[in-house]
């Protein structure tokens, strides 16, 4: 059955805040035991786990409940913090990204996703594949990796065919932005891709907080498997027109996924209108 915005109160306004809002433990419980997720470390499988494959992510991985944070958000430029003051985030979800006194409900909260706007990247890293546990399968096509999310359909394509990233964006003779970017990626060596992203649509937040991102934002991921069911996340993000120096942005474990079957689940726009109303009024009145 499909998964909508009111169908749980945990995926309330936002699939984002699920892990922020429902007990963390028992949904990670729930996955593993009637979905086939394996817990976090050495899976029931053959153990110790085999080697990894050379150059080989595919198939189905499942995000922790958390992410590690490595370095703190660094001092934003005037333009960055002009534009960050402009946004206020959603609840207890923000304030885990330095949202602070950002943090508001549903009726006073502005983040985009609240009526279904992509999430866009990376924010996706977070709330697609890591707070909410979802499933990220790594397939592909000539040319290119393609990586799916379980939360949302979503899915991106790494070129591999050694083209370069775009200059500019949404200018003359230069492509238009994209809420994904683009990207490619290249083998560092027989267990580690690298990819690079940038030309980001810069209406997505960097995160649940709220950070902004420019169009020119580079993005890296550095994905390392380290055996047969071990999957290593580093993701740094490079942005001087709004933040002072690079960071780190995310680290995290990827888990092999037992089952490697998808839920469907969706922010449904009319859905997640009605919720943010009904929450916002509580008299149940609409006012036009």
């Amino acid at each position: 059955m499909r998964n909508s915005i009111l169908a749980s109160l945990t995926a309330a306004v936002a699939m984002l805040v699920v892990a922020h809002v429902a007990n963390p433990a028992a949904q990670q419980r729930q996955r593993i035991s009637d979905q086939g997720f394996i817990s976090e470390g050495i899976p029931k499988m053959p153990n110790p786990p085999g080697p990894a494959p050379k150059r080989d992510l595919s198939g189905a991985w499942v995000g922790p409940a958390t992410t590690n944070k490595p370095d703190p958000v660094p001092a934003m430029t005037p333009a960055g913090e002009r534009a960050f003051k402009e946004r206020k985030g959603f609840g207890p979800a923000s304030g885990q990204f330095g949202g602070g006194r950002q943090a508001g409900g549903p009726g006073e909260s502005n983040d985009p996703f609240i009526t279904c706007d992509p999430l866009g990247f990376p924010r996706n890293l977070i709330a697609h594949a890591i707070t909410s546990r979802g499933g990220t399968l790594f397939g592909s096509a000539p040319n290119r990796i393609l990586i799916a999310y379980e939360q949302q359909r979503v899915w991106r394509e790494i070129f591999m065919d050694g083209r370069p990233l775009p200059k500019a964006v949404d200018v003359k003779d230069a492509p238009e932005s994209r809420y994904y970017g683009y990207s490619v990626g290249h083998w560092e060596n027989d267990t580690t891709l690298v990819i690079d992203t940038t030309g980001l649509d810069e209406r997505a937040w960097l995160d649940e907080a709220g950070h902004p991102k420019s169009t020119m934002a580079h993005i890296q991921e550095r994905y390392t498997r380290a055996d047969q069911y071990n999957l290593q996340l580093t993701v740094t993000v490079d942005d001087p027109k709004y933040y002072t120096k690079p960071w780190a942005f995310m680290k995290a474990n990827f888990y092999w996924m037992k089952d490697q079957e998808f839920s469907e689940s969706f922010c449904v726009p009319s859905e997640a209108i009605e919720y943010r109303d009904t929450l916002s009024k509580p008299s149940g009145i609409q006012i036009k």
